[in-house]
């Protein structure tokens, strides 16, 4: 087992990530227990919303509703125009107040690619892992492609050959279905990284005195480099600080909690306090950057 060592300055060892990425599921602090409700109560809305017909559209039928009564079409997609620009409004303050907690804590797309990664971790020994995880990701894409068309249609017209929109319908759910597949099982979070376009804006405009993770020096740490391999987002939390925050700094960082929980799950059979915290805590003893590193001589390297 690795000593615990004091740490002045970023000079960690490079931390090899495995084929199968470490996946944390159980919630250690009270911050990713409440990350999991809210993600659980996201999910419920996104299909309880439709289902009530507290905001439904069903261009298959031309019918229309909101807040439970039938409207026009016009009324019905202002309501959309609405809700997503309130949405958009909400979480441009969070996230230069908080940071980007879309992506973490709200997003239903992150919630599926952790549910992967899960099964991927949980599985990794098992013969057939890579059929469990294909099959998995398949029912994720599916039921996510149901959830979204269930706001736009009406789901009976699946089952309905005599319907006009019968085969476009079973059209829309096949592609939809193979694209969501894809970005599952082939990218998982480099989707969130890479091309999503909230993930891209929130990267940009998330302030570094948000909330964020942060390496405390004043304790030790034994260089396991779990942080690592659990992050979602193939950061280096104890790093982030020194990085471009574009470019594997706290700008990517979606704020899951992960590292943090694992990092207390490590350090506590040592009996030591996590090196890992948020910049909210008090009495931390920020790493200094490296380029105050200083040789023996005392001279800037």
């Amino acid at each position: 087992m690795a000593k615990p060592a004091f740490f002045d300055y970023p000079a960690f060892k490079k931390t090899k990530i495995p084929a199968v990425r470490v996946a944390h599921w159980k919630p250690v602090t009270v911050y990713t227990r409440w990350r999991w409700v809210v993600q659980a109560v996201i999910v419920l809305a996104f299909v309880i919303v439709p289902y009530m017909r507290w905001l439904k559209l069903d261009f298959t039928n031309d019918q229309y509703w909101l807040l439970g009564h039938e409207m026009s079409m016009v009324i019905a997609l202002q309501a959309v125009v609405v809700l997503w620009f309130g949405t958009y409004f909400v979480n441009f303050f969070e996230n230069y107040l908080v940071g980007r907690l879309l992506c973490g804590w709200i997003c239903p797309w992150g919630l599926l690619n952790r549910l992967g990664m899960i099964i991927n971790h949980l599985l990794r020994r098992h013969p057939r892992r890579a059929l469990a995880l294909v099959f998995s990701n398949l029912v994720f894409a599916i039921a996510a492609t149901l959830v979204v068309m269930n706001w736009a249609l009406d789901l009976s017209t699946l089952v309905n050959p005599q319907h006009a929109y019968f085969g476009w319908t079973w059209c829309i759910l096949a592609g939809l279905t193979v694209l969501g597949f894809a970005i599952l099982h082939k990218m998982g979070f480099t989707f969130c990284e890479t091309i999503c376009p909230f993930g891209m804006y929130l990267t940009v405009v998330t302030q570094k005195n948000s909330l964020r993770v942060v390496f405390d020096a004043g304790r030790a740490c034994v260089d396991c480099g779990l942080c690592t391999q659990v992050c979602p987002m193939d950061l280096s939390p104890r790093e982030m600080d020194f990085r471009d925050p574009m470019n594997g700094g706290f700008g990517q960082c979606i704020l899951c909690g992960d590292c943090i929980d694992v990092c207390r799950k490590r350090m506590a059979p040592e009996g030591l306090p996590a090196p890992l915290r948020w910049n909210t805590e008090k009495n931390i003893l920020p790493l200094l950057p490296p380029e105050t590193r200083t040789n023996t001589t005392g001279l800037q390297p």
